[in-house]
Parts: C-alpha cells; structure tokens; sequence
C-alpha cells in the first residue's frame, strides 16, 4: 500500500520550508506597504492576488507577472491613465525623481525576496527540475517525487540574504551610475526614460559580448590537441560541405558513366 502524499501545507512546516514562507511573506508585506505610499493599493493588490497562490501552487510565473504588475503600477499609479482610455483625457506619466531614492530600494529589496522566497519554496516543497519521463513514466505527472524537508543546510538562508542584500546594493550603485550618465549628456534627442535604455541595452549587451567571448577562449585554451583537431575537422566539414557534396556527386556520376559504357562494349 502506497503512503499518500503530504500536502503543500503540511511540507511547508518545515524548518527550512517555514523560514523560506517567512521570508517570502515578509517581502510580499513590506511591498504592499511601500507601494500602499505611493497610491499604487490597487496594484499591489493584484500582485498579493497573484503572488499567494503562485507559491501554493507553484506557478513559475507568478514572479513574472508580478513584476509587469509592479512595473505598470510605477509608470500609472492608481491605474489612472487606464480609466482615462475611456475619456478623451490624456496619457499622461508622472516622473519619478532620479538618483537614490530609499523607497526604490526597499521596493527593490522587498520584491527580491519575494522572488528568491518563491523559487526556493518550489523546489523544496513542489519539484526543483522537470523529471525525465522517458525514464520514469510510470509516475504520474501531478505527483512528482518530492524531496526531502532537510534538503536545505541550515546557514543557506543567511547567505541567501546576504547575496540578496548585496544584489540590491549593486543594483542602486548602477542606477546612480546611469543617472549620472544621464545627466551629463544633457541636452540629447533622446528622452531621459529611452536614453537610459539605451544605456542600460548597450551596458548589458557589450558584457554579455565580453562575457561570451572569455567564455570561449576559455574553453579553447582547455583543450587537448585531439580535442581542437576534432573541433577544426568539424569545423572544415560544415565550411566544405557544398563542395564536397557537389565533388562526390561528380565522381559518382563518371563512375555510373563509365560503368555503362563497359556494359554497352565501348
């Protein structure tokens, strides 16, 4: 006889399920205040709607949609610009004050625990990765095989807020950063929200270039002489592929050409 399962509430009484529940329900509290400031209530709202059931039920995208929420909410508090679609009022965006500003960075804090809390929870009390069904397919696919509740070492929360903090420390570091940018490039053709992203596009994409080319060279300098020849031939195989394959046909064909004449006596 098969033992039944736990259900998502009993597995959440865990140590470490219930430090993580905390850390996620703490998050989701001191974003409904900070957004509650700014007259965004109906914003967070939604995203407390969302977010409590995507971490009972493991919605993956739950985070995601609360920060497209969170994102309208800042740029249309209130939603007011929404009911105004109706009207033959304006669209109008209210400016928000650049540089620090604490409120951002709680904002940012409390969203990123939120975040960290939610996937951390999916993993330990939902699955961390899709199983392979191929393997394993007498499973059924709404009871994936849970792990086990002390899967979690007891210092991981710590050094989970000590990276969370640090994040959100580097994050406000590059947002002076470009704001100061912004500032000294003024007057520009471009508006001060697109010039920061195309900043920020040109920032991120050339790291990412830089990034992928370290990773290759690395790669490359870890090879052994049989492993780069074998990297080369294929390499030569896909650049003269055309060719070869035009080659072979001819040969075949002289051959075919050849064979029929002996056959004819010629």
């Amino acid at each position: 006889m098969t033992k039944p399962r736990d259900t998502v509430f009993q597995r959440l009484r865990a140590p470490a399920n219930l430090n993580y529940l905390v850390l996620t329900a703490a998050g989701l509290l001191v974003y409904f205040l900070v957004m509650g400031q700014t007259d965004n209530d109906i914003g967070a709202l939604i995203a407390i709607l969302i977010a409590i059931p995507g971490v009972l039920a493991r919605w993956v995208m739950a985070p995601a949609l609360v920060l497209a929420v969170t994102t309208y909410s800042r740029i249309d508090p209130g939603f007011m610009n929404t009911f105004r679609l109706w009207s033959d009022r304006r669209w109008s965006v209210s400016r928000t004050p650049s540089g620090f500003s604490a409120e951002d960075a709680i904002l940012a804090a409390s969203l990123l625990a939120y975040v960290i809390g939610h996937y951390r929870l999916t993993s330990l009390v939902h699955q961390g990765m899709p199983e392979d069904r191929g393997f394993r397919g007498d499973r059924e696919a709404a009871k994936p095989p849970a792990r086990p509740a002390d899967a979690a070492p007891p210092d991981e929360l710590p050094k989970v807020l000590f990276v969370g903090a640090g994040c959100v420390v580097v994050g406000q570091v590059v947002w002076l950063i470009l704001t100061a940018v912004e500032r000294a490039q003024r007057p520009h053709v471009f508006a001060a929200g697109t010039a920061r992203l195309l900043l920020v596009v040109w920032v991120v994409g050339g790291g990412l270039m830089l990034a992928a080319a370290a990773l290759v060279y690395m790669r490359a300098a870890r090879m052994s002489g049989r492993e780069a020849a074998l990297v080369l031939r294929d390499t030569h195989f896909h650049e003269s592929r055309r060719e070869t394959d035009r080659i072979h046909r001819w040969r075949q064909w002289f051959k075919a050409k050849v064979a029929a004449r002996r056959r004819a006596g010629k």
